[in-house]
């Protein structure tokens, strides 16, 4: 069977004309409206697709329709009005009348000051704790600032260390470290009782703490607990020393209850009170009539006898030559 092929017949003349007059006939796109030339589709897209514009291009817009000056008072006048509140206290005074207003509110549900508990009080007054702890009863417990009533009692010159903490929903709870008396230092003619650190307690009735080691001269309370350390080991050393003197702030000299003094050195504490207990223990060389030990010079220890006992020996010493010669 042959192929068959598709062809484009040609139309007639008289076809073609009458498609031309169907054509003529028809609205034309400006005719029925739909036309817009490029002008006016810009304006449309302006209106409503515009594009964001540049600070720039807002800033003209602005300033040819006048609007920006009309914006600009509106923000003094505004501005003008917050300053006023603010300057004349107006805000301040309504913010603190609300706060007021709601501590008391808050207080009245509970969370107010009803007791305060000390722990570890032994010489520092009540009164004292509580004047510097800063709180009166009823008062709203988040007003109590820690940090500042534990430095007031840090201040007070028993107190080495304190903790204050709040125990919802009425307490406060006040935690102290006290310090313990170490040994009243002497320097000219004022006393003091100091800690085993060194630091000064009170200048008040030191009567009661004169079973203390007393330590004189500059110098001798920031020593006092090396010296005293010493002596702790040698207890019967230790309890016949009336007092410890600082000398030029290098050595120490000990007064004994019964005159005699003990001259050390500046380095080797330890070895040369073990000399001095051995060599008392041995002939009770503290217990003789001398006016002194000195044991400054390194392996040698000197005696130093008082008037009385070099005149006595003197005298001795010469009513024996005198026999001899004598006899002889």
């Amino acid at each position: 069977m042959p192929a068959v092929t598709k062809t484009n017949a040609r139309k007639s003349p008289k076809a073609r004309a009458s498609a031309s007059r169907a054509r003529r006939t028809q609205p034309t796109p400006r005719e029925r409206g739909s036309f817009k030339s490029p002008r006016q589709k810009q304006a449309r897209f302006g209106k409503r697709n515009q594009a964001p514009e540049g600070g720039l291009a807002r800033l003209r817009a602005l300033v040819s329709g006048g609007r920006i000056f009309a914006t600009l008072a509106g923000g003094l006048v505004v501005g003008a009005l917050v300053f006023g509140l603010f300057a004349g206290g107006h805000v301040a005074a309504l913010g603190a009348a609300i706060v007021a207003e709601s501590k008391s509110a808050v207080a009245a549900i509970g969370l107010r000051v009803d007791e305060v508990t000390v722990e570890g009080r032994n010489r520092t007054a009540p009164q004292e704790v509580l004047a510097a702890l800063g709180v009166t009863r009823g008062q709203y417990i988040f007003d109590l600032d820690l940090a500042a009533a534990r430095a007031r009692l840090e201040r007070l010159e028993w107190v080495e260390s304190a903790t204050v903490s709040r125990h919802l929903p009425d307490t406060v709870h006040v935690h102290l470290v006290e310090r313990e008396p170490y040994a009243v230092w002497q320097r000219g003619g004022r006393l003091s009782l100091i800690d085993r650190n060194g630091s000064l307690i009170t200048d008040n009735d030191l009567s009661r703490f004169a079973h203390l080691p007393l330590v004189v001269g500059h110098g001798a309370h920031r020593k006092a607990a090396m010296l005293m350390s010493e002596l702790m080991d040698r207890p019967a050393l230790a309890a016949r020393v009336q007092a410890a003197v600082r000398v030029s702030d290098r050595r120490w000299n000990l007064k004994l209850q019964n005159g005699i003094e003990v001259r050390l050195p500046a380095r080797g504490i330890s070895d040369s009170l073990r000399k001095l207990v051995r060599m008392d223990a041995k002939n009770g060389v503290l217990s003789r009539n001398i006016r002194a030990v000195d044991l400054r010079v390194p392996g040698r220890i000197t005696i130093l006898i008082d008037s009385e006992s070099a005149a006595q020996r003197r005298a001795a010493f010469t009513a024996r030559s005198g026999k001899g010669g004598r006899d002889a």
